[in-house]
């Protein structure tokens, strides 16, 4: 009995303080005239001349509710920064996957029919914990344009949700 009440006892921390992220699959089409996207690395390059930084690039997706007022559009970002601005400032570097198509064979993956179908505030708590504006999820873009052959790349994005006026 003691050596369940200690294994319990130290389980117990692992088990309330650790979260794992569900993960969230995007697949992102400028086919579409709800879906744009701009590549912004030269921006964030000039700053940092000394080094070739990967591809910062900001995605975005109308917001099709009717009465759409104030911001229109939901914006994913994957942003690069300097090595030396993430040891300065802390922080990482957003993930880049390269993966063979089948990755996503099992997985549900997210398209322009979410946007279309789904109310703003269903959209954004898609993405956010509850009774805030903080990401609870890890999600990742796939842009089709970036689909080649049998490979996929995998863009970890951030989220922010159009301002309701």
């Amino acid at each position: 009995m003691k050596k369940v009440l200690l294994i319990l006892f130290y389980l117990i921390p692992v088990l309330s303080f650790s979260q794992v992220k569900d993960t969230v699959y995007i697949r992102f089409d400028q086919r579409y005239d709800e879906m744009e996207k701009a590549d912004f690395t030269k921006g964030v390059q000039a700053g940092s001349p000394d080094e070739k930084l990967e591809k910062s690039i900001a995605y975005w997706v109308r917001q099709m509710e009717e009465e759409t007022y104030g911001d229109t559009r939901f914006r994913f970002t994957h942003y690069n920064q300097s090595q030396k601005a993430y040891n300065h400032f802390g922080g990482k570097p957003p993930l880049i996957l390269q993966k063979h198509k089948s990755f996503l064979k099992n997985r549900n993956t997210l398209d322009i029919n979410l946007f279309r179908t789904m109310p703003y505030i269903k959209i954004a708590k898609t993405f956010e914990e509850e009774n805030s504006w903080e990401e609870d999820v890890m999600i990742f873009m796939i842009d089709e344009e970036e689909i080649q052959n049998d490979s996929i790349t995998l863009r970890q994005v951030n989220f922010t949700r159009p301002v309701k006026q």
